[in-house]
């Protein structure tokens, strides 16, 4: 099964299905399976696109961000954002998609689907606001998009009474359903931050600790598995790394502002003797405590 449906372009299957929904440039289902692939340059849409993946494997751009989508990921990009194939061709596999065009769509979140549109003033207000702010452009784990798209080409297919209705509240839908989806995980990324900003209290007001792996992860409230994807995430470290980084920021500090003894900061900050400390920190810092103390005093 294949279809495109296009305004604009002249591969489209069928050109005039669309004529009659101002609010849609472009919809189609593709089945990409020629080893010689389409190519697909990166490109500015007329308006906001979803994409769903049903099979294969997509390679994405957007801007300098790029992303990897697998079968039951979804994609989104507004107007102004330049994306497509790294590679400038369409990867195998399957996908849907549709361009939708609002009356009037900014950078700064000003937004109109239409007067087609049931929608509210401040529901158009809130689908602005947060599709000009989300920066991450994967729709992880989004079969519900996939489900919206087949219900759609059914009512582009069969053009059964109400039809038109129908395709307007569906791609409602589509919009509202998205907008859901990237709240609650902005939601989550706020949470998760939080969550990090109190684990990290936590260690820096107790680094003489011997922290164990199932201590920290005891004390954050959260499964081991969990703990260290978390901390890998907003640290960039393991666990235990993110850890021997908080030691050395704050043993540099003492080094920097006080006159305490070697052995003295390597007990305050958790390490178990002065050669322990004094090796971790060149290995770290590429320097030996000593001579970072007294670099910074000359």
């Amino acid at each position: 099964m294949h279809f495109f449906y296009s305004k604009t372009d002249r591969d489209a299957s069928q050109s005039d299905v669309l004529d009659e929904f101002e609010f849609i440039n472009d919809f189609g289902f593709e089945e990409y399976k020629d080893i010689r692939q389409k190519p697909l340059r990166l490109h500015f849409n007329k308006g906001i696109e979803i994409c769903y993946v049903t099979k294969g494997r997509y390679n994405w751009v957007v801007g300098d961000k790029n992303y990897l989508l697998f079968p039951g990921d979804g994609f989104i990009t507004c107007p102004w954002e330049k994306h497509g194939s790294p590679r400038e061709v369409v990867d195998l596999g399957e996908i849907y998609w549709i361009v939708i065009q609002p009356e009037i769509f900014s950078k700064n979140g000003i937004f109109k689907f239409g007067e087609w549109s049931r929608l509210s003033d401040s529901d158009n207000r809130l689908i602005g606001d947060v599709l000009s702010e989300n920066s991450n452009h994967s729709i992880l784990k989004a079969q519900f998009l996939k489900a919206l798209f087949v219900e759609l080409h059914k009512e582009f297919e069969q053009k059964e009474f109400g039809y038109y209705q129908r395709v307007c509240n569906i791609v409602e839908e589509l919009l509202i359903k998205t907008v859901r989806f990237l709240q609650r995980r902005e939601s989550t990324v706020i949470k998760n931050r939080q969550w990090f900003l109190n684990f990290e209290s936590q260690l820096k007001n107790n680094l003489s600790k011997k922290w164990t792996l199932d201590e920290m992860s005891y004390k954050s409230g959260v499964g081991i598995t969990t703990f260290t994807q978390l901390v890998k995430e907003h640290s960039g470290y393991t666990p235990a790394n993110f850890l021997i980084f908080l030691r050395l920021e704050k043993a540099k500090k003492l080094l920097d502002e006080t006159s305490l003894k070697l052995t003295d900061i390597a007990l305050e900050c958790g390490f178990y003797s002065s050669q322990h400390f004094s090796s971790t920190f060149s290995k770290w810092v590429g320097i030996a405590p000593f001579s970072y103390r007294k670099k910074r005093i000359t």
